[in-house]
């Protein structure tokens, strides 16, 4: 990682995207783990082929990603051609002052947020700390203003925090793929096999009253990426009763919609681990 920082910060991006070539090789020659969280989840996809010229090109698109972080990290996104797809559901909520839980996932890029700061505001990121060190250390060093929007999500003021910030009209970014620890889960079903997502992230929009969007931010090739916005249709008016039923109807369509992205841009795929538990 501070490789691929150094080579963004001091070379043009175009020679920085050769050296991902030796960059990919590496990590295919070196990590028995990366190739078979690949292979794994590439044969559950509708390719027709997943053997080594698709794992090598699934790396190279995370290694591709990884390097663009940098440049939108430091807001350098005019190097860029960005499609926002139903960006309507974000700029009505903007419109309307109402803060709002972004959704996200480690299928593309999240840090392209940072190309609709201009119009948005910061957003503000629940994170993981000391999970997450090396990148932590990495955004304060690049871009201090982002870094102090981190909300941690260890801290015991992390929902009041979170509550804060929605409150101020701002929106809260949350990675929902993953669970962190010990955290309670909920069973949903993508590519065909149970998965275990986060309950907490979900159970947010009824407990703090707020809407919820999906997003997504997609490598396309080159310098193209593309944005998409999907709605979470939460029921504040629902009875409390029915909370944890919608809670799980809400996971759920999430998880449909990383499978909608997954079967349109299949090596967009980022969780290089046994993500189903069944290596």
């Amino acid at each position: 990682m501070y490789l691929i920082c150094w080579l963004a910060l001091n070379i043009s991006r175009s020679f920085a995207r050769f050296w991902l070539y030796p960059i990919t090789a590496y990590f295919f020659l070196t990590s028995s783990k990366v190739r078979r969280a690949s292979k794994n989840y590439l044969r559950r996809t509708k390719l027709s082929k997943h053997g080594l010229f698709q794992t090598l090109k699934h790396i190279y698109y995370f290694s591709a990603v990884i390097l663009d972080r940098v440049y939108f990290i430091t807001d350098r996104t005019e190097k860029f051609d960005i499609k926002v797809v139903n960006e309507a559901l974000v700029s009505k909520l903007s419109q309307d002052n109402s803060g709002f839980i972004l959704f996200g996932s480690h299928l593309g890029g999240f840090d392209i947020l940072q190309s609709l700061k201009s119009k948005y505001g910061q957003a503000s990121v629940v994170m993981d700390i000391t999970h997450n060190s090396m990148i932590t250390d990495i955004l304060y060093n690049l871009n201090p203003v982002m870094f102090d929007a981190i909300i941690d999500a260890n801290s015991d003021n992390a929902l009041l925090e979170i509550k804060e910030n929605l409150d101020n009209a701002q929106f809260v970014a949350i990675l929902a793929d993953r669970k962190i620890d010990q955290q309670k889960t909920i069973k949903c079903s993508l590519l065909g096999d149970d998965i275990q997502i986060p309950k907490s992230p979900f159970a947010l929009p009824y407990i703090l009253k707020k809407p919820a969007i999906v997003f997504f931010g997609i490598y396309v090739g080159k310098n193209k990426y593309e944005i998409h916005f999907k709605e979470l249709k939460i029921n504040h008016q629902d009875a409390r009763t029915n909370r944890e039923q919608n809670i799980a109807k809400d996971a759920q369509t999430y998880t449909s919609y990383m499978q909608e992205m997954i079967e349109k841009y299949p090596f967009n795929w980022f969780n290089f681990y046994d993500y189903w538990g069944d290596e």
